[in-house]
Formats: C-alpha cells, sequence, structure tokens
C-alpha cells in the first residue's frame, strides 16, 4: 500500500521547539495562546492547559523558516525551505480552527490549510501580514532575491519586485502598525528599504534609507506603535534607529522628497549581534522602549536614547531568536537557538524558564521495560528523561562537549548506560542523573551501540551489558555489583562502524549491525559467531522477531528484511520506501492486538519504521504492508521505539523534535 493512501498515524504530543527561526515563537493576540515552530510544522499551544495543535503541511518534512500571525489573530502564515532551486511553499492558516482542534484534544485533526503559496525558489526568507490582514509579503531567499504581495483571502498573488538591486540576501520584513499599504525590509550591505503598495494598479515602489557611511548587516526589524521610527538589530551588536516616513508613489520622473534616514544607534554593543528586537512602550511615559536581545543570551531593555537600562537585563542560555510581547505588553515570551522558551516579567525582569528540548540530533529514544509513563532520550552534550502524558522534562544529565550515541536502560529501572563519542560507556542513575560508573576506553573510538542483557537481574551480583563501536568492535561487559565492570568477551568481524546490537530474550544470542553490509549474531556465552547477514547495503538496525523465529534488518537499500534465525537465510525483501530506513522497532509482544484498522481474530503482529523522507510507517508483519504513516519531521528520522504498553509510538531524529503519536 502507498504510504500516500495509507491511515494518518495520529499524533498525540510532541516535544520541541526550533528555536533558530527568527521570531518563531510568538503571542496569538487574545494572549491565550502561543505559536512557535517544531520541524515540518507550527505548533499553537494554551498557555493556560498545554493543550495544543499541530499544523503540518504534509509536504514530506519541508523546514519551517519564518513565521506571522495576522493582527487580528484569524491567520498564520509560515514559510517553508525545499531542495535545490525548486519552489519553496508558504502557507496560510486558519488560527481559529486550530484552536478547536487544540480544545478538543485532537493536535493533528487537521482542516487548518487556507492557501499553499508557491513562487520562491529554495526558501521563503521572512514574511508578514499587513496591518488589516488582508495582504501578505513574502520574501525569497538569496537565490530567489524576489518579493511577492499576495492576497489573503483568494491566495493570489497581486504584484511583486526583486527585492533589492543586487543579489543581497534579505533577512526580514515588516509591515507598518497602521498602513496597510507601506512595510520595511532589511539584509546584507546597508539594505534598508521602506516600500509602498498600491494593490489597485498594482506596483511596488521602494526607497532606501540614508545611512551616511554606515555600512552594517541588518537581522531583525521592529516598529514604533506610531510608525514614526523602525529599531533594526545588526550583526555587530547596535540597534540603529531609523526615520521611516517617504513620499506616497509618484510619477517616474518626479524625484522624491522625503527619504528614510538613520537617526541614532547605541554605542554600547551588544555580544554576537542583535537576533531580535521588540518595542514596548512604557505606561508611565509614553516612551518607546526597545528590548534587544543578543546572540550571546542577554535580553536587555534601552530607553529611547537606546541606552541600556542597567536594571533591565537578564541572561538566557542561547542566542535570544525571538521576543514577542503579551497583548498586556507586561510580560514577553523570549525563545533562544539552543531550544528554550522563557516568559520574562517586565516590571521585575525576572526570567521563568517555560519549556526545553534538544537542540540537535537525537541519537536514541527508549522506555524503561514495563513503564510507559516516562521515556529517555540521547543526543549532543545531554541525556533527557521526559514524562511521557505531561509532556515534560523531568532529568537532564549533561556531559558538555560530548555526543550520546546510545542509551538503554537496565530491566530493574535502576540505571540508565549510555554510549559516548568519546569511547566511554557511562551509567547514571535515573532519579538525580549522577554518575553510578564509568568504563573508559570502553571502545577505541566512539562508541555507536550499546545495550543492556535484558534477562539477567540487574539488581543481583552481576548483570551483562553488549556494546558496540566505531571500530567494529563487538563487546561484551560483565558489570558486578556496580563497583566493577569486567571485559568478558570481545570480537571484531565487523569493517565498519556497528550501528545497532540487541540481544534475543532469554540473553544467549546478540545481533549486531554493521556499515559494511553485514549483520552478526554472536553467541553471548561463548563469544564467537553462530551466523551472518549479507547484503549490498549498509545496515542501520536488526531485530528479533517476539518468537526468535526470525531477524528483521533496515537499511540504505530502501529496504526491510525478512531473514529465517535457524540459519540466517533471506526469506524475503519489502520495499521500504523511497529513502533509506534508519531505525525499526516490533511488537513487543505477539498476542497483542493490533492497530485500529488491522483487528481480526488472530491478533497479527506489527512493527514501526523510522527513515530519511521523514515519516514514520506502520507496518503489518505477515503482510508486508503499510497501514499507517506519519509525518512531522523536517529531517531524518533517526530512532523509533514502542512504549511497553503499546499505545504510543516515539519517535525523534535529525531535527531535534519528539514526536508522541497514537498506537
Amino acid at each position: 500500500m502507498a504510504a500516500e493512501d495509507c491511515t494518518p498515524l495520529q499524533l498525540e504530543g510532541m516535544l520541541g521547539f526550533t528555536g533558530s527561526v527568527p521570531n518563531g515563537l510568538q503571542y496569538l493576540p487574545s494572549g491565550q495562546h502561543i505559536v512557535y515552530p517544531l520541524a515540518a510544522g507550527v505548533v499553537v499551544r494554551s498557555i493556560a492547559t498545554g493543550a495544543l495543535a499541530f499544523l503540518d503541511p504534509q509536504q514530506q518534512g519541508s523546514n519551517v523558516t519564518c513565521l506571522a500571525i495576522s493582527s487580528d489573530g484569524r491567520y498564520l502564515a509560515t514559510g517553508h525551505d525545499t531542495f535545490g532551486s525548486a519552489k519553496a511553499f508558504a502557507y496560510i492558516w486558519d488560527v481559529q480552527k486550530a484552536i478547536e482542534n487544540c480544545e478538543d484534544g485532537n493536535p493533528s485533526a487537521g482542516g487548518c490549510l487556507v492557501h499553499s503559496l508557491q513562487q520562491h525558489r529554495g526558501m521563503v526568507q521572512a514574511l508578514d501580514f499587513s496591518c488589516e490582514g488582508n495582504l501578505l509579503v513574502t520574501v525569497g531567499g538569496q537565490d530567489d532575491n524576489d518579493l511577492v504581495v499576495w492576497d489573503v483571502e483568494t491566495g493570489k498573488g497581486i504584484c511583486g519586485s526583486p527585492a533589492s538591486n543586487s543579489n543581497d540576501k534579505l533577512y526580514s520584513v515588516k509591515w507598518l502598525n497602521n498602513r496597510n499599504d507601506r512595510f520595511v525590509t532589511c539584509g546584507q550591505n546597508q539594505h534598508f528599504r521602506v516600500w509602498e503598495v498600491c494593490t489597485s494598479t498594482p506596483k511596488l515602489h521602494a526607497i532606501d534609507a540614508s545611512m551616511g557611511s554606515m555600512r552594517r548587516e541588518m537581522h531583525c526589524i521592529s516598529i514604533s506603535s506610531d510608525d514614526a521610527f523602525a529599531f533594526v538589530g545588526t550583526t555587530t551588536g547596535e540597534v540603529l534607529k531609523f526615520s521611516i516616513d517617504r513620499d506616497d508613489i509618484k510619477p517616474y520622473n518626479e524625484p522624491d522628497s522625503q527619504q528614510p534616514s538613520l537617526k541614532h544607534y547605541n554605542r554600547k554593543r551588544f555580544s554576537k549581534g542583535v537576533q531580535s528586537v521588540a518595542c514596548v512602550v512604557n505606561p508611565m511615559t509614553g516612551n518607546t522602549n526597545i528590548i534587544a536581545g543578543a546572540g550571546d543570551g542577554i535580553v536587555q531593555i534601552l530607553n529611547p536614547r537606546l541606552e541600556p537600562i542597567p536594571s533591565h537585563r537578564v541572561q538566557l542560555s542561547g542566542a535570544v531568536t525571538s521576543l514577542s510581547l503579551s497583548p498586556d505588553s507586561k510580560s514577553f515570551h523570549a525563545g533562544t537557538d539552543m531550544s528554550q522558551r522563557y516568559s520574562i516579567d517586565i516590571s521585575t525582569f525576572t526570567a521563568e524558564l517555560r519549556a526545553t528540548c534538544h537542540y540537535g540530533p537525537i541519537n536514541d529514544v527508549k522506555f524503561p521495560a514495563n513503564c510507559s509513563d516516562i521515556f529517555a532520550t540521547a543526543s549532543v552534550h545531554d541525556i533527557r528523561v521526559w514524562n511521557v502524558k505531561q509532556r515534560r522534562e523531568l532529568l537532564r544529565i549533561q556531559v558538555p562537549n560530548l555526543t550520546c550515541n546510545a542509551i538503554d536502560i537496565a530491566p530493574s529501572g535502576t540505571t540508565i548506560t549510555s554510549a559516548w563519542s568519546d569511547g566511554k560507556i557511562r551509567a547514571f542513575y535515573p532519579e538525580s542523573g549522577k554518575l553510578k560508573f564509568m568504563i573508559p576506553d570502553a571502545h577505541t573510538d566512539e562508541v555507536t551501540a550499546l545495550t543492556v542483557v535484558a534477562s539477567d537481574d540487574d539488581l543481583g551480583a552481576e548483570w551483562r551489558m553488549v556494546s558496540g563501536g566505531k571500530d567494529g568492535q563487538v563487546r561484551v561487559w560483565k558489570v558486578l555489583a556496580d563497583t566493577q565492570q569486567l571485559l568478558i568477551h570481545s570480537v571484531k568481524e565487523h569493517s565498519g562502524p556497528i550501528n545497532s546490537v540487541v540481544c534475543n530474550s532469554d540473553g544467549t544470542q546478540v545481533i549486531s549491525s554493521s556499515e559494511d553490509g553485514s549483520c552478526i549474531v554472536w553467541d553471548l556465552n561463548k563469544g564467537i559467531r553462530i551466523h551472518a547477514l549479507f547484503d549490498q547495503t549498509i545496515f542501520h538496525s536488526a531485530l528479533y522477531h517476539p518468537d526468535q523465529s526470525q531477524y528483521l534488518t533496515c537499511g540504505a537499500n530502501y529496504k526491510l528484511g525478512y531473514w529465517d534465525a535457524y540459519d540466517g537465510t533471506g526469506i524475503r525483501m519489502i520495499e521500504g520506501g523511497e529513502a533509506e530506513i534508519t531505525c525499526i522497532d516490533i511488537q513487543p509482544s505477539p498476542l497483542s492486538s493490533s492497530p485500529s484498522g488491522l483487528e481480526s481474530p488472530t491478533s497479527p503482529e506489527w512493527y514501526v519504521s523510522g527513515s530519511a523522507d521523514k515519516s514514520v510507517k506502520v507496518w503489518h508483519y505477515d503482510d508486508g504492508i503499510t497501514v499507517r504513516v506519519g509525518w512531522g519531521h523536517s529531517g531524518t528520522v533517526n530512532c523509533v521505539t514502542i512504549s511497553p504498553d503499546e499505545k504510543y509510538i516515539v519517535s525523534a531524529g535529525q531535527d531535534g523534535g519528539i514526536f508522541i503519536w497514537r498506537r
């Protein structure tokens, strides 16, 4: 069955925030919901209840690059990237429908997409709604250099123009607060323009601002409530203040008499540039102050003379890419490129961390045995433990400047074992995150795979672990009462890195999959090879069938392989899609019920796969067909797992997002 003909996987929840998107974290005008990008879609989240809706265009995972909300809160627009020089999409969404899905507890119910706009090549760099919400302006990336104004009701383009005279890259566009015919753009090589659009002609006309001898690259814009000034953040750490008055559109032979110009800038620069700005009116004086977010994580308020106010300064974790004022202007949300979301009270200027997630690729995800309430993830610099129902972080174990490649949890749940890029195996207490023991030089290069022998009693005198390395070795370790770790077997028949190691149910065998095109089944007690599976591919993962009669493999040849466990011969190969299959997990018990749509008296088995095409698929084991598919990731799905109670499927990948699917 083709993926597009399958029943969609229902999304239960998600964890993550793509903090690298400029101005990606925003309040809705009602002040009751926030909006932020995650992987290929956008999350609409209730501040009070935490309920959410996920807006996913299902265009096989193109990244969100920008977003904007209309002033009346009716529409949300998102810009996306694409591959090569193909035309990228911008989407207009119905916000009220998304809120209904949020309140109904159906995050991916759909019905929110209003228009699909396609004009720019490569990516949509920036977009914004007019103050009346009837027009949308989009700006293409550097390879496109086009600017287009769209009619929101019809979804049709009205007029367009080259965004700059040269091929300079534009970074931001902002519509004026009180004029429906003017907007401002900024970018490289002192590009700062005030545009006027005439929809009846139709016509676009731009006037460049006068900056004197100053040369700056400008990344973000905020406009004062009276439209008198625009405040722009630069890569060199200044906030520039421009007057933005200009002439109306004149006949081609009449010169412009009024030109936008640079008026002032702050003398004390911010480190690593100003990446976000927002205007806030002081209720006591009526003056417009500026909130600046810097690349070093500093958020500070500047007075009208662009002088920093020392008492209103706070340090956040990561570069501040988003600043969004609440409708009452008493607080604001700040987002950073380390996927942190903060709420900051303006009067006290204290920051409260609201949510966090991984900001790099996630390499592994595991549930504890017989527990479906929590799971652990492995990523760059850290391991994190999450609550499934509350969808929040419970524990963070940090190891700076290293990458955790794999994790496993001991059967009793008392130890989190992990494989690291420095060649060490580290074990941690799950309650505190403190180091329990460490095996230095577990492998000569990175430790790339790890599993705990599930049949062993890790609360007893001894238990075993199996590790695989980038050096191609498979090693078996004996842990003696958590105080001593002994190497009992070390075997090397693989000529490439080990991608996975998985033990059978009784702890007598382990199967290792490698990039050398082989999977080898080992006798754990004797440390010798039982048999090997060969194919012209890179094997990413190999699993035992629940009754141990077959092996299931996936790899770079786009296929899922079924192998006989008796002699290692191939049984059949199934086409897994249009990209390599990167991860698989199988239904824990063969006698439990199957996914909806597969009910039958025989309770057929099923398994799930993740792919480089950014999809998560549920497969019927015997028939070898796809029965469900889930889209949402914007990068390769690196890991996927089924909860022990079989109610949830958790996937994570290259984009740093964690998706929890209903089975």
